[in-house]
């Protein structure tokens, strides 16, 4: 007997999910990669995202910040596009001996509140307040082990309380004309975040920096090497790089938080096998179709629906879910 099911998505689900291992096996959401609650047959995911930027605050800097301050509601409308996704975003600068300015070093958020949310009033001016960390820290700019110091005892749960989630993906965005000076190497980065997130699908990072072989833009040490090895480990490896002297600046930031948002939900896990032809999909008013790019398409080996990168969402309210309906294939006793 055919029943008709309501899957509430308050989000979409990260890429990486195991397909089920036979057709007779029934699916089931991949609650690894994001927190589900069931209420009455009612599935909720609640994709969250915990994003780092890490600006560097030394004397070179002062152009780049203005830079990112003035395009950061570029970053942002990323986010507003999609009223359903939960972030948090905190900011940490490159001092890990104090600098001489007496701002807060060492792995502590910058700024009042200490991170930014979707409900956090005028959201814009306060997050760039946080990103403009001044040029009068230390010299010796480290990117990588702020990371650590921000996301370890005792800051987690001390100054920086509150911002980290474990069930959240993880991204962190570098913000240096320099190379790393960390304790850590490349592998090191990899392996802690590996640590605090179980999987390497649950966190990413971004380099907006001087790269290798640019030669038109000032760099305050030599080629980020550490940085760029990172950044090559990641899953967006190849596409995560970018110049801190781009004239398409503005652009750049605008990809990272596209490509931010792709990776956090465009696959979104059914909880029974569906009848296709019965799959309707939706995002508050808006009826998302059935497309390769512009819409949906149904992926039996996982089932999953795979969202298309070319939907043009429409803007709806803070907390809007993605409905999608269907009536549940049955499978005939035994088999």
């Amino acid at each position: 007997m055919k029943r008709l099911l309501s899957v509430l998505v308050f989000g979409f689900l990260a890429l990486g999910a195991c397909s089920p291992e036979a057709n007779h096996l029934i699916p089931k959401p991949n609650d690894q990669n994001e927190k589900v609650d069931t209420d009455g047959g009612t599935e909720v995911f609640d994709p969250q995202v915990d994003i780092l930027f890490v600006v560097d605050d030394s004397g070179s800097m002062s152009t780049h910040q203005t830079n990112l301050i003035r395009n950061i509601d570029r970053f942002l409308a990323a986010f507003t596009k999609r009223a359903n996704i939960d972030y948090h975003i905190g900011v940490v600068n490159t001092s890990m001996d104090g600098g001489w300015s007496g701002s807060p070093c060492c792995g502590r958020l910058m700024g009042t509140p200490t991170f930014v949310e979707r409900s956090t009033p005028n959201l814009i001016q306060v997050l760039s307040r946080a990103l403009r960390v001044g040029t009068n820290g230390s010299a010796t700019e480290k990117v990588f082990d702020p990371i650590r110091a921000a996301l370890s005892a005792p800051l987690v749960t001390g100054e920086n309380a509150g911002f980290y989630r474990p069930n959240a993906h993880l991204a962190v965005v570098f913000i240096t004309d320099a190379e790393d000076q960390s304790s850590m190497s490349a592998q090191d980065m990899f392996d802690f975040m590996l640590s605090l997130k179980g999987r390497k699908e649950k966190f990413i990072g971004y380099g907006v920096v001087v790269p290798t072989g640019v030669n038109n833009c000032s760099r305050d040490e030599g080629n980020p090497t550490k940085i760029e090895s990172f950044l090559g480990m990641m899953p967006n490896a190849g596409k995560n790089v970018f110049s801190l002297c781009d004239p398409q600046f503005g652009d750049r930031i605008s990809t990272i938080a596209d490509d931010l948002v792709r990776f956090i939900g465009n696959v979104i896990y059914l909880s029974r096998p569906p009848i296709p032809e019965t799959i309707q999909v939706s995002f508050g008013s808006q009826i998302i179709p059935q497309d390769y790019k512009k819409g949906w398409i149904f992926d039996p080996a996982r089932n999953a629906l795979i969202l298309g990168d070319e939907i043009e969402w429409s803007v709806q309210p803070n907390g809007t879910k993605v409905n999608v309906y269907y009536e549940a294939a049955t499978f005939p006793s035994g088999s």
